[in-house]
């Protein structure tokens, strides 16, 4: 964020204020509708009814008018704010040593229906990248081998990966502790593909400007700590992964050795502390993968709940699609014709897609006001906090507008 930073917090519901501003009349805003036609979704063919706030109470007979009040002809305005989805690579890294079996059996059961159905099903604009061995023949019982309708293979094991519009596969072997140290030494084709599908590495098949999202999978650790990893990584591909290790804009979601919890589907969330117990039958946690999923907003589960493989990469499926929707950070439409922006009175309003109560966004003077009902506003436009990012962003059916009310609200 800049500096000159302000930040907003949920306010009453205003009304048509009667105070004056800039001639206006009552003209009230288009009001907002989800547009995700860029990813593949649709637009409601009628409009959505206006956000109608509550009217404040008319001020006592005789009293003078509130501070920062304006004449009786301002209306309050809205303008639409177009929420899209961002085009995400998933790159999935699976670890072939020996005890992988059960593991790469699961991978391969659970990637196409309770996947990459979800990602196809949202609309996002998504590409898999897998790297991992490629199984050729029955006996490679750790490698993998994707079918369609992700890939373009009708059948298993095959002589060479399948690669489709949305699958692509880096075939290399991926050691029990070197999965960090294989994806960089593949990013750029330092380490070769067993079919030369990519020369240059599978940083080929990334794209710009796409969310870059990576899962990894093993029963074991790494050798190479997360400092390493993540400064390798940006300093390969500042574009993609971001330029600064300490602020990476990836995400790493871990299936890994750890304990399970009540629910073994249930994953650790990023500010769960990191899990040191194993899950059965595994002898390594995967402590450095959790702390690389903590740093970046990653989930972790636990890799022995193999008959759960199918929620588990529902659920991450699911974070992917709500986290490719860019619905929280927007500039601030253009004021409607006769109305001059002012940022003292500019607010949000967010209708649930379910029919719930609006909620009216509004301004405050403290960073540790930043809730639920709260976003930052500079000179690059609104930033939903991030509780209310995550309300919004979850909201397949949301509807936003940003308000150009008649009076501050600013509270103090």
């Amino acid at each position: 964020m800049k500096p000159s930073l302000r930040l907003l917090k949920a306010l009453p519901l205003l009304a048509s204020a009667t105070a004056g501003c800039s001639p206006a009349g009552d003209t009230q805003g288009t009001p907002f509708q989800v547009d995700d036609t860029a990813a593949g979704g649709s637009v409601a063919s009628a409009p959505a009814a206006p956000i109608e706030p509550d009217r404040p109470a008319a001020a006592p007979s005789g009293s003078a008018p509130p501070a920062g009040a304006e004449p009786e002809s301002c209306a309050t305005a809205s303008a639409a704010v177009e929420l899209v989805r961002e085009p995400v690579d998933i790159i999935i890294v699976l670890d072939n040593s020996g005890s992988m079996d059960d593991e790469a059996r699961a991978v391969e059961s659970n990637i196409n229906e309770s996947f990459a159905a979800i990602l196809q099903g949202s609309g996002v604009d998504y590409r898999v990248i897998l790297v991992s061995e490629h199984r050729e023949r029955d006996l490679q019982d750790t490698a993998v081998c994707i079918l369609s309708p992700l890939s373009s293979l009708a059948q298993c094991p095959s002589d060479a990966p399948g690669t489709s519009e949305r699958f692509f596969q880096y075939s290399t072997e991926i050691g029990s502790r070197d999965s960090f140290e294989v994806l960089l030494e593949t990013y750029d084709g330092e380490r070769q593909d067993d079919f030369d599908l990519a020369p240059s590495g599978w940083s080929e098949w990334l794209r710009p400007g796409a969310k870059k999202v990576f899962l990894g999978i093993t029963d074991d650790d790494s050798r190479l700590d997360v400092a390493e990893f993540v400064a390798s990584l940006t300093a390969l591909g500042p574009e993609a992964f971001g330029a600064d290790p300490a602020q990476p804009s990836f995400v790493w979601h871990s299936i890994v050795g750890i304990a399970e919890r009540p629910v073994s589907t249930d994953p650790y969330v990023p500010n769960d502390p990191i899990e040191t117990r194993e899950c059965a039958g595994v002898f390594n946690a995967g402590a450095t993968y959790q702390e690389l999923s903590q740093l970046t907003g990653g989930l972790r589960f636990p890799i022995c709940a193999f008959d759960g493989y199918d929620a588990v990469f529902r659920r991450i499926a699911s974070d992917v699609v709500q986290s490719s929707r860019d619905a929280c950070d927007f500039a601030i439409p253009a004021p409607p014709p006769g109305r001059a922006l002012d940022l003292d009175k500019v607010s949000v309003a967010y209708q649930p897609g379910n029919g719930g109560a609006a909620q009216q966004l509004g301004q405050v003077t403290s960073a540790a006001l930043c809730d639920a009902g709260a976003f930052l506003l500079d000179d690059a436009g609104v930033h939903l906090c991030p509780d209310a990012c995550s309300v919004v962003a979850a909201d397949d059916s949301a509807r936003v507008d940003v308000l150009f009310t008649c009076a501050s609200t600013v509270l103090r």
